[in-house]
């Protein structure tokens, strides 16, 4: 069998080390397209092939360089071009890209393809690969490409006489099977010139008397002048490319109609490359360096020239992943950061409020408090654990640490280092006084006392106050306050002070007196500001974080706390608002709805009904179905369903909701069982409650408009605001198959189904969405706008829980935000995605992911999975079993969908995540 039969993806099967090649960089790809590097040097013996002899202007193809000039510039690429012989279309050849104007030809074989070598340079190339990618796939004869590839050439090709093929037929090749003699000839030529390189000998071509090639060896000094400019035995014998010439190879689709660029675009592309200055002019020959610090600078100027070229198709995005339309240059280039520049919340993800407390009761106050004042759209509100607290995971994306009570050194140092960052703290009644600001001591007061104390407009406010009250010492005794109609005498308090860091080093603080207890004349409230990043520590020895129902029981108490309660809570949020920067709920805006509603069964009638006699031995009386956190009933027309709940859902099996249009949602689906059942409900808990605990039915989905209780990566809450689309889907995957033996790797399989249903719409191609280890879905580079939670139960199986900003702008940005400004910034009119059709479209997309890696194609999901994420030569930190960290740079997943990097060694290595709940990447682990 033809070798070539089995074509490679990365390279062609006529290089001699094609089966080492491997992928270094994936540069560009548009559906089967793929502009990539390629290691090692891929190298091709050209011994077998024929001289491509000039002035014969049709054979073996039409070309118009007869005289074949040889290129001015000084350092030469090698090309490999590869064209189906069979895909020969001569309506295409008068419209077809001329190889000859990329290059001289020097070379030839044909076997199923045409196969040529040409004798090129940096510019030349890039011009090549552009047009290609432009969409003008067709060649001289129309021809359709298969590949365009830089190659390492040795060897010398056979000579053949050529005065029996002088002379050209009366006509082009019109029609095919004149084009089939035509193939049939260079394929017995092609082939007489292997066995002549074989046997080193000459041969006379079978089917044409008085024909013969001569191998290199066998060629006389009469035959060479026939040769007319073939490529000379320098360029042939140059091992010293394979130092310089980074191979690159462009694989090209079997496929028709393809799209050009405007002039416009094709002229801005031209300028980009030209002012490149790929390669000096002034530079020596290779063939003329004779040593290795010579061969070094043209290495690194050749390499240059080969970023710059990476540079320039990465700028210019030339992606389709559907029909290949092509977007001006100007558009795609950095479309997406000026786009990021110009959102109104430059949060790059929901930010963190993160509560430490060595009183469960409080930390709960505290909660319950927060979420009054913040809502639930912005912040991410969640408890700071000791362990977590020791480690810097949680510092980054902290808009806030609320502490209560007692934090000790350790954690106490953290949170100093939090601060020095830039950090906001609110420490209420708590010890982290002596560690930050430890020239402070403190007097006692009784413990749990209801005093008077001011602050702001709030004057002569009745609260519970804490054991301690600062004071200064030993010196200053007392503090000056800002409030009038407070007279206290005695010296002012120090404006600043000095904390130390845990290298030493010092940081001023400058301080201020907010609030004072109106008894002991002492402040009650402090703020603490660190210029120099902004960090800012608000003090309280008032409880703001009491409800007074603690104090139920004793009444003076209760009465008192009571009769304050709305005013702690508006110089709670004084505080939040006015000295720690925080976004209060805005109380203009929209509430989302608290009330939980009936949710509704969607799909054909027939499938309905099979999937409830399924169940219904798993059934309780009434259609009833308990879940491991909420009891379902699917409430058919004689059904009386209670009301809904926390606890309780009730499906209405034979209605439709308002707030959710079928007809657009299943005019969409195409897929042929994901989705095709869905249960949607306006307000629950977590779309994941209603499949938690039984095996439904595999591509049941949970749509809901906005959880009560939405859960994210380790039991982080993960933020419902009204617009984020968000649904659970049940997936029954057999464990005998390749994702059942890996299941880990799942959630990377959705991950690029979101992203893929997105770029495959027409006109959407751009709207730059990537991929993050393991689980989140980004806008750009570091835009967090959505996320993926995999929960394998050993009763429902497989569910899969997404969540993506669609038209909430809150709390980072949203897709439909961001057509918005697509729209308005380059006069486009892409249409905002709805809810139905986002919905349909990622069932789609996750359906037809899951066949391509259950097929056993993983290279093409990888393919994918890599052209989207962000972690492209990203370092990380890696602690290993030992305890001992080092750098390493990422470099994709393994089997499993782990993490595999390169350390500073050279050893290439898996890493896990430690655990914490902030940052995958951060505390990297490398397993024993």
């Amino acid at each position: 069998m033809d070798d070539c039969e089995n074509d490679e993806f990365m390279t062609s099967c006529l290089c001699m080390n094609k089966h080492d090649a491997r992928l270094a960089e994936l540069l560009w790809y548009g559906g089967d397209m793929r502009l990539c590097t390629i290691f090692p040097q891929q190298k091709v013996d050209v011994s077998s092939w024929l001289t491509y002899q000039y002035g014969k202007t049709f054979f073996p193809l039409y070309t118009n360089n007869h005289s074949g000039i040889l290129l001015q510039s000084e350092y030469k690429l090698y090309i490999l071009v590869e064209a189906n012989l069979d895909s020969y279309e001569p309506i295409a050849a008068s419209q077809a890209t001329k190889v000859e104007d990329y290059g001289l030809i020097i070379t030839w074989t044909v076997n199923k393809n045409i196969d040529l070598i040409i004798e090129s340079d940096l510019d030349m190339v890039a011009k090549f690969f552009m047009a290609a990618m432009e969409g003008q796939c067709y060649i001289n004869n129309g021809l359709l490409l298969k590949r365009i590839e830089t190659v390492l050439v040795s060897g010398k090709p056979c000579f053949y006489n050529n005065d029996l093929l002088n002379t050209p037929p009366s006509k082009k090749f019109i029609d095919k099977v004149e084009w089939e003699t035509h193939t049939k000839k260079l394929r017995s030529l092609s082939n007489t010139a292997k066995l002549a390189s074989e046997k080193c000998e000459s041969f006379e071509v079978k089917d044409f008397p008085g024909v013969i090639v001569y191998p290199e060896n066998t060629v006389t000094d009469a035959q060479i002048g026939h040769m007319l400019r073939v490529a000379s035995s320098e360029m042939l014998e140059s091992e010293i490319r394979s130092e310089v010439c980074t191979p690159i190879s462009v694989n090209i689709p079997q496929q028709e109609n393809q799209s050009t660029l405007t002039d416009e675009i094709q002229d801005a592309a031209k300028d980009t490359i030209q002012s490149q200055d790929i390669l000096n002019s002034d530079s020596k020959s290779l063939d003329k360096l004779d040593n290795l610090e010579e061969v070094s600078n043209v290495t690194e100027q050749v390499s240059s020239g080969i970023e710059n070229i990476k540079e320039f198709f990465e700028q210019k995005a030339f992606y389709d992943a559907r029909d290949r339309k092509v977007t001006s240059a100007s558009t795609l280039e950095g479309s997406m950061t000026e786009i990021i520049k110009k959102l109104p919340n430059k949060d790059i993800k929901p930010p963190n409020i993160l509560i430490y407390s060595d009183s469960l009761l409080a930390r709960n106050n505290v909660k319950s408090v927060l979420e009054e004042s913040l809502g639930t759209d912005k912040y991410t509100i969640y408890a700071l654990s000791s362990q977590e607290a020791r480690n810097d995971a949680w510092i980054e994306n902290a808009a806030l640490v609320v502490v209560c009570g007692n934090v000790g050194n350790e954690i106490g140092n953290q949170i100093v280092e939090y601060i020095l960052r830039g950090g906001k703290l609110l420490a209420l009644c708590s010890d982290i006084i002596h560690i930050l600001l430890p020239s402070f001591k403190t007097a006692e007061v009784r413990e749990n006392e209801l005093v008077h104390f001011s602050y702001g407009k709030w004057k002569h406010v009745r609260m519970m106050h804490h054991i301690f009250c600062y004071q200064a010492s030993p010196v200053r005794t007392k503090f000056s306050q800002d409030n009038e109609d407070v007279k206290v005498s005695g010296v002012s308090p120090p404006t600043s002070v000095n904390v130390k860091d845990k290298k030493g080093n010092s940081h001023l603080f400058n301080l201020k007196v907010l609030g004072t207890e109106e008894t002991w004349h002492t402040p009650s409230i402090l703020l603490a500001t660190l210029s120099e990043s902004g960090g800012k520590v608000v003090f309280s020895q008032i409880h703001l974080e009491v409800d007074p129902m603690q104090y139920e029981l004793e009444e003076s108490k209760f009465n008192a706390l009571k009769e304050s309660n709305a005013t702690r809570l508006e110089i709670f949020n004084d505080l939040l608002k006015l000295h720690l920067g925080v976004k209060l709920r805005s109380t203009s805006g929209k509430i989302p709805p608290m009330n939980y509603t009936p949710a509704f069964f969607l799909g054909r009638h027939e499938l309905k009904l099979e999937m409830l006699d399924r169940l219904k031995e798993a059934m309780q009386s009434n259609d009833v179905l308990k879940m491991s956190n909420l009891e379902i009933q699917f409430c058919r027309s004689s059904t009386v369903p209670r009301a809904a709940s926390c606890s309780f859902l009730p499906i209405m099996v034979h209605q439709c909701p308002d707030n959710f249009s079928t007809v657009e949602y299943f005019e969409n689906l195409n897929s042929k069982e994901l989705g095709r059942l869905v249960i949607y409900a306006d307000v629950m808990t977590s779309s994941m409650d209603a499949l938690n605990g039984l095996q439904l039915q595999h591509g049941l989905a949970v749509i809901v408009r906005y959880q009560t209780k939405g859960r994210g990566r380790s039991y982080n809450m993960w933020l419902s605001p009204d617009g984020c689309a968000m649904f659970t889907l049940q997936l029954h995957i057999p464990t005998n198959t390749i994702l059942g033996n890996r299941i880990s790797i799942l959630q990377h399989v959705v991950s690029v189904a979101i992203v893929s249903a997105f770029k495959t719409m027409p006109g959407y191609e751009e709207i730059d969405l990537r991929l993050k280890w393991p689980n989140d879905i980004y806008a750009g580079d570091n835009i967090k706008i959505g996320g993926i939670i995999i929960n394998t139960h050993v009763m429902s199986g497989l569910n899969i829980w997404v969540g993506l900003n669609l038209f909430n702008n809150e709390p980072t940005c949203c897709i439909n935000e961001i057509i918005d400004m697509y729209n308005n910034m380059y006069h486009k009119d892409l249409k905002m995605i709805s809810y139905e059709h986002y919905f349909a479209i990622v069932f789609n997309e996750i359906e037809r992911w899951l066949n391509i890696v259950q097929s056993g194609n993983v290279d093409a999901f990888l393919d994918a999975y890599y052209a989207y994420w962000v972690h492209t030569d990203v370092n990380v930190k890696v602690l290993s079993a030992s305890g001992v960290s080092q750098n390493a740079k990422i470099l994709g997943i393994d089997d499993f969908g782990y993490l595999r990097v390169r350390g500073e060694d050279g050893k290439i290595f898996t890493v896990h995540p430690d655990g914490n709940t902030f940052d995958c990447l951060k505390g990297l682990i490398a397993p024993v």
